[in-house]
C-alpha cells in the first residue's frame, strides 16, 4: 500500500512548514481518480502519518478532480473514468487524456495555540 508511504511523506511537508506556535487543523489534497491514488486508502493512511508527524487532529479533505480527455478523431472533450475509456461520441480509442493524473498538496489550514 504506497498510501501510506504518499500520506507519510505529506505530513512531513506539512509539519515543515508550521511553526512550534502552529496546529494544523486542515490539509487539503487535490486528487484526480487517474492519479493512481487510491482514495479510501489515502484517507485510512493519513491520521495514521499524521500522528506520527506530529499533526495529531489534522483533518484531511480530498478535493476531487475531473478526469478530463480529448478525441483525436472528432474532436470531443469529455471526462473519463479510466485511462482506457474510450470517446463516447465516435468510439475512437485511445483518447488524449488532459486531467485527473493530479495529486498534490493544495493547502494547509492552522490555527495558533
Amino acid at each position: 500500500m504506497h498510501e501510506l508511504t504518499l500520506a507519510h511523506r505529506i505530513c512531513q511537508t506539512v509539519a515543515a512548514h508550521v511553526t512550534a506556535t502552529q496546529r494544523v487543523v486542515t490539509v487539503v489534497l487535490e486528487w484526480g481518480p487517474l492519479c493512481g491514488v487510491v482514495a479510501e486508502a489515502i484517507e485510512y493512511c493519513f491520521p495514521i502519518a499524521a500522528e506520527a508527524n506530529g499533526l495529531g487532529g489534522a483533518r484531511l479533505e480530498l478535493r476531487r478532480l475531473p478526469a478530463r480527455a480529448r478525441c483525436s478523431a472528432c474532436g470531443a472533450r469529455f471526462e473519463v473514468q479510466e485511462m482506457w475509456d474510450g470517446c463516447p461520441g465516435c468510439q475512437h480509442v485511445p483518447v488524449t487524456v488532459e486531467g485527473g493524473t493530479e495529486f498534490r498538496l493544495k493547502q494547509i489550514e492552522v490555527e495558533d495555540v
